[in-house]
């Protein structure tokens, strides 16, 4: 298997010479240049400028997209939360396939991908093709391509956090991520030097991406390798080590009702240590950021013996601040047990179930440090005597422990101290998106409103689908996006789109228009009184724009069949039938798309042949 392609940025009209490679059986193989050349499916052409890749991928994406358009139509087959949840998984990632090594905010990307998000969009909530494509955004909770590249690319970014210096893609990146280490394997292009005019060259996309995170020396790094296979786990401690979380089907105040008796039991043993440990968010204000704080307290006999408390500042997450405070309860614990021998057992309790059962044996996942600190003090403790115990173990929060209650007024008092500077892996992930929708919000506030969904156009965007969308049915869901929008069977629409088509209402009142349909049409005045119950004034602004106007708007189509071609009303259907009329044209359509990619795939090759034939011809 070979392939052949020429790199080049030169304006040489490609020209792509044939090389010849010798064979074993004394022979020779021609071997023809390509104009893309495809390495782990990703396709480079010979300027490197990856528009032949996200086209080929724009293309496989649409084919998906076809696909999943006999799955469903306006009436009958999947709900549309679950094409939106086929989208994410089947036809996102093809049209995102290695953003990390292309995406560099290319328009011309952008329109290519874009076309095939707004074809399966329309599909999703059963809207016209002349719909514009920011209102379904919004409706379906997808951002703009161009927003999940950016997510997707600083994803990556974070994740150069989690590779060790003698990785490949590090010896290529600043000496900074490399901590001053020689480089193992020296890259084989030399490295680049400055043009005539002084001026540093363009950073490569490698450089780009790792400017987008944190530098490795000001915060978190995990190291993959921390855990080797012979590791002591928490199975090989036994008895001796309980990790226990949130038990299944309890309420939370019979849980703390047999935590407190647990704890009465417990205060009455000179040989048992109590302590609770919680960690607390401050919201910023008067320009202030949000701060992070924890807080442990430890009891014996019912007495408290210590507490403490510490800040994380902004650039940390309250799972990292309850991680940092079981850190500092398991040391103040044992250190607490080497001063009073009669100290056999200790018992840690935090209201964090993710805290707790992630923080014995520490893992090549965020806050790995204080696990694997934890891991150490409770290993050292547990070896000093056979007779010690320890347990880390989940409290319900806020339900009248005095413990947590405690340890909450600590933390909450560490979130005004002040903190060093450190950024944990968990912040930087979750400040990913973030941005990213604090940036489509942005847009969103910025496009002023125009066209028929700007009356309905009230809600932010956000990443999940709210509750009209989760709980309406799909042949309801279908008109009641094309009411909001205003590109439905409408009178007006008619007008505006299919001028041969009749404009007029069927119960003699001229234009059909959406108010019409809503406010005063005769038709439907039987059911007209769950718009009343939602707003008196049967504003649109409220029914289609506000919660409860939707959710009354969409049982009021539920009972009639407003917005219809015919203006009856339709019978839902639960499973796809095979005599569906829409059904089989939309599989008819993909077939034909499908043979007519094979077609243009065999028609290249034949084009390459004879272009071939030619060459040896001439030869």
């Amino acid at each position: 298997k070979s392939d052949l392609m020429h790199h080049s940025w030169k304006q040489d009209r490609g020209y792509s010479p044939t090389i010849k490679l010798p064979m074993p059986d004394d022979t020779e193989a021609t071997i023809k240049a390509g104009d893309t050349i495809r390495i782990l499916g990703l396709h480079i052409d010979r300027k490197l400028t990856f528009n032949q890749h996200v086209k080929k991928m724009a293309q496989k994406a649409k084919v998906a997209t076809m696909g999943a358009r006999i799955l469903a139509n306006t009436i009958c087959g999947l709900s549309q939360t679950q094409l939106r949840m086929l989208y994410r998984a089947c036809v996102a990632p093809i049209m995102t396939y290695t953003c990390p090594v292309w995406w560099a905010g290319k328009k011309t990307h952008v329109e290519k991908l874009t076309k095939v998000q707004n074809e399966a969009l329309r599909h999703m909530a059963g809207a016209f093709r002349t719909t514009p494509t920011k209102a379904l955004e919004v409706e379906m909770a997808i951002p703009p391509i161009e927003l999940t590249l950016d997510i997707l690319t600083e994803g990556y970014a974070n994740r150069l956090h989690r590779l060790k210096h003698t990785n490949p893609v590090v010896e290529r990146m600043p000496e900074v991520w490399r901590c001053d280490k020689e480089i193992a394997n020296p890259p084989p292009l030399p490295s680049r030097k400055k043009t005539r005019g002084g001026k540093n060259m363009k950073l490569t996309q490698l450089e780009r991406i790792s400017r987008m995170t944190y530098c490795p020396l000001a915060g978190e790094n995990i190291d993959p390798f921390i855990s080797p296979p012979w590791r002591r786990t928490a199975k090989d401690q036994g008895p001796r080590l309980t990790i226990t979380g949130a038990p299944k089907k309890v309420k939370k105040n019979e849980e703390a009702k047999r935590h407190n008796g647990r704890i009465r039991r417990l205060e009455r043993d000179n040989t048992q240590v109590i302590v609770y440990l919680d960690g607390s968010k401050r919201e910023g204000i008067a320009g202030q950021p949000e701060s992070m704080g924890w807080g442990v307290v430890g009891y014996h006999k019912g007495q408290e013996v210590f507490t403490v408390r510490g800040c994380m500042g902004h650039k940390a997450k309250v799972y990292n601040a309850e991680l940092t405070g079981l850190e500092k309860a398991t040391t103040l614990a044992t250190e607490y047990a080497k001063r009073h021998r009669q100290v056999k057992h200790i018992h840690v309790y935090a209201d964090n179930t993710a805290a707790v059962t992630l923080a014995y044996e520490p893992k090549p996942a965020l806050g790995q440090l204080q696990m694997f600190n934890i891991t150490h003090t409770v290993d050292k403790f547990l070896e000093e005597n056979d007779e010690h115990t320890f347990s880390i173990k989940r409290c319900p929060g806020h339900k009248d422990i005095k413990g947590n209650e405690r340890a909450d007024v600590e933390a909450k008092a560490g979130t005004e101290l002040r903190a060093q500077d450190h950024t944990t892996l968990t912040n930087a992930k979750r400040g990913v998106k973030e941005r990213a929708l604090e940036k489509w919000r942005e847009e969103w506030q910025k496009t002023p409103p125009a066209g028929g969904f700007a009356i309905a156009n009230r809600l932010p965007p956000r990443w999940k689908p709210r509750e009209h969308v989760t709980h309406t049915p799909r042949e309801v869901f279908s008109r009641l996006t094309q009411c909001r929008t205003k590109h439905a069977f409408l009178g007006e629409y008619y007008a505006r789109f299919v001028p041969d088509e009749h404009t007029g209402c069927t119960c003699g009142g001229g234009l059909q228009t959406r108010e019409h349909i809503l406010q005063t049409c005769t038709n439907y005045d039987e059911h007209r009184h769950i718009l009343w119950e939602a707003d008196e004034q049967m504003e649109l602004g409220i029914l289609l724009g506000m919660k409860k106007g939707l959710e009354a708007t969409a049982k009021f189509l539920a009972k009639l069949g407003a917005f219809t071609k015919t203006g009856k009303r339709r019978e839902q259907k639960t499973t796809p039938e095979e005599e569906d009329n829409e059904n089989d044209e939309e599989e008819e359509r993909w077939w034909r798309r499908m043979e007519g990619d094979r077609e243009a795939d065999f028609g290249l090759v034949e084009e390459d042949d004879e272009e071939g034939r030619r060459e040896e011809t001439r030869e």
